[in-house]
Order: C-alpha cells, then sequence, then structure tokens
C-alpha cells in the first residue's frame, strides 16, 4: 500500500525520527498573516486544504483535518453555532440544538458522505493530500461514540444512564459507533492515510463502565481499519490504557491531563505512545531554548511521539513551533522499536 503514514511509522520504527501532528494543532499566527477567517477554515474545502498544509510547512510530517469535534453530531442533524472571534481570537463552534436522550431519536442519514459538512472535509483531505505529495502524511480524525453521545444528548443524563439504563446507552453507542464508521470510510475514501478517533468523554466513568460500554464499540470501529488508526484518550484517562491493547489501535494518544509516568508504565513498550506535552501557553511564552528542553525531557521519559498544545489562545510564537519541530527531529535517541 503506498501510505505516506505507514512509511513514516516505518522510518520511526527504524530509529529515524519523525514528528507528528496527530491532533487539530493550528498556527494560529499564519492564519492571522494570511488574513484567513477561522470559521471560514472549518466550513470550507479550500481554506481547511490550505490551513492543514501549514503545519507541513513548519516541518510537522503530518497533519489532520478537520479543526473542530462537531462534525458527527451537525451530520446526524444536531445544530452547530459558530461564534465571531473575540479580541482577534478564534473561538470553536459549539452544539447549538442537541438530538434527544434514546435510540430512536437518532437517524442515520442514507449516505453520510453527503451529510452535514463530510462532503467539504472530505473534498479539502483530497485536496491536501493532492499538495501535500511528498512532504508528509494526511490524516482525519472523528470522535469517539461515548464523545459523540454527550455532543447529542444531555451529557448528566447520559452519565445517569450508565449507572441505572446501560442497555439503553449501549443502544445508543451501537447506533454512533456505526455513524463513526460510515465517516470514517468517507475519509478514507478521500484519500486520508491515517484516523485518530479521539475519545474525550469518559474520563467521567468509571473503568468498570468504561470497559462494559464504550470499550465493545471503541472495537467495533478499530475493527476493520483500512488505514493506521491512533486512539487517542483526551481528559484524565490513564484510568483506561490497561484496556486499551485489546482495541487493536496501530498507536495510542494521551493530553497533559494524564499522569504520564503512569501511562508510561501501563502502555504496551511496542506501542507508539504520543502525548500532548507543556501547558497550554508554552508555545506562546516560553523561550525556543526553554521549549526544545521541554520535548528533550518528555522524549527521555520514553514518549514514542510528543503533541504541542492546542493553539487557540494565547497563540504560539511561530519561532517556539520550529524549535519544537528540530527539537523533536534532532532527538539523539531511538525512538522505542
Amino acid at each position: 500500500m503506498n501510505n505516506a503514514f505507514i512509511e513514516l511509522l516505518e522510518k520511526f520504527r527504524s530509529g529515524k525520527r519523525s514528528v507528528f501532528s496527530l491532533g487539530s494543532f493550528l498556527p494560529i499566527k499564519i492564519l492571522w498573516q494570511r488574513g484567513w477567517c477561522f470559521n471560514h477554515i472549518l466550513q470550507g474545502d479550500a481554506p481547511m486544504a490550505l490551513a492543514a498544509l501549514t503545519k507541513l510547512e513548519l516541518g510537522f510530517e503530518s497533519t489532520v483535518l478537520p479543526f473542530d469535534l462537531n462534525v458527527e453530531a451537525e451530520a446526524l442533524g444536531a445544530a452547530v453555532r459558530y461564534h465571531d472571534e473575540q479580541d482577534g481570537i478564534p473561538v470553536y463552534p459549539t452544539i447549538a440544538h442537541k438530538l434527544g436522550g434514546d435510540a430512536d431519536a437518532i437517524v442515520l442519514p442514507k449516505d453520510i458522505g453527503s451529510a452535514g459538512r463530510i462532503p467539504l472535509i472530505a473534498s479539502a483531505i483530497s485536496q491536501t493530500k493532492a499538495m501535500a505529495e511528498g512532504r508528509g502524511a494526511v490524516g482525519a480524525f472523528v470522535v469517539g461514540p461515548f464523545t459523540l453521545a454527550g455532543q447529542i444528548m444531555d451529557m448528566d443524563k447520559l452519565l445517569v444512564m450508565t449507572m441505572k439504563q446501560p442497555e439503553a446507552v449501549c443502544a445508543i453507542l451501537a447506533k454512533l459507533s456505526q455513524t463513526i464508521i460510515a465517516v470514517r470510510d468517507a475519509y478514507v475514501r478521500a484519500g486520508a492515510q491515517f484516523i485518530v478517533v479521539q475519545e474525550g468523554g469518559v474520563a467521567a466513568i468509571s473503568p468498570r463502565l468504561f470497559s462494559r460500554l464504550v470499550v465493545p464499540f471503541i472495537e467495533d470501529i478499530l475493527f476493520d481499519k483500512p488505514v493506521p488508526h491512533i486512539l487517542f484518550l483526551a481528559g484524565n484517562a490513564d484510568r483506561y490504557i490497561g484496556q486499551m491493547p485489546q482495541c487493536r489501535a496501530d498507536g495510542l494518544g494521551v493530553d497533559q491531563s494524564c499522569d504520564l509516568d503512569k501511562v508510561l508504565g501501563m502502555a504496551p513498550r511496542n506501542l507508539p505512545l504520543a502525548a500532548v506535552i507543556g501547558n497550554s501557553t508554552m508555545l506562546a511564552q516560553a523561550s525556543p531554548d526553554e521549549v526544545g528542553a521541554t520535548v528533550r525531557f518528555f522524549l527521555d521519559k520514553g514518549l514514542s511521539m510528543v503533541l504541542p498544545p492546542a493553539d487557540i489562545y494565547p497563540p504560539a510564537k511561530i519561532e517556539n513551533i520550529i524549535a519544537f519541530v528540530e527539537a523533536a527531529r534532532s532527538y539523539p535517541e531511538p525512538p522505542i522499536a
């Protein structure tokens, strides 16, 4: 298979350092310099593709789109509210209207590829891949089933249902996992070379409930993988890392909320592990030398990949993004085989 992401993974495993971008990180200052509107990037295929390319321009060897977490909910009929920038700072869109609280309220479109923003995101993936030829891998991310459930229904009600009506929750998650698989397949048809599945809603439930209610549907999503899949657990998810090997992901990712030392102790050593490092202000307020030292500190811990914190506010300095990339690429120790 001619897949730039697989080539990067093979390069990485052979001991040559690759610098991955696996999330919705965007260099906001470049967007400002070029006069791009954040909402236009979220809602237009050509602007989205050009924004995705900025990460490759800065030295990352992969890029991921789209840039917000509302796509699947919108495709199911939830209304998305876009917000004006505040003092020039972009604001992520939010769900304005949710669907309901049971499986019957979830109606899967006959053709998910034509629902909501899926067509323009697929077009953006195709455009990005064409422009990125030889420069890096192009991926797409989808939300996990529990995260999507929390977007289309009241989160408090969902949490109560996990304890009192687990069968009803399973019925909801079954439908949502099929939605996610259909969206994933549309992205792969458009040319996505890897998929990031971001599950961030599970930190509010116990590991026992996570294992019973969520893991089977993550396994469904990862069962038949047309391209490599990275499973990214957002929030305080170190309690669930021990259950991840059974999901058969090609890599794991966590954010700063985790106890990273605990995660490193639990994650399989042969599975690439990515983590967002540094606090939200690091790339905006630290010096390039401090950024480089932070990158090396976390790589010394045994991480496979370091990921930059999300860049919305405060906006990152371009020289700090470059320092981040160069420190990761020049790290002297080979990645864990």
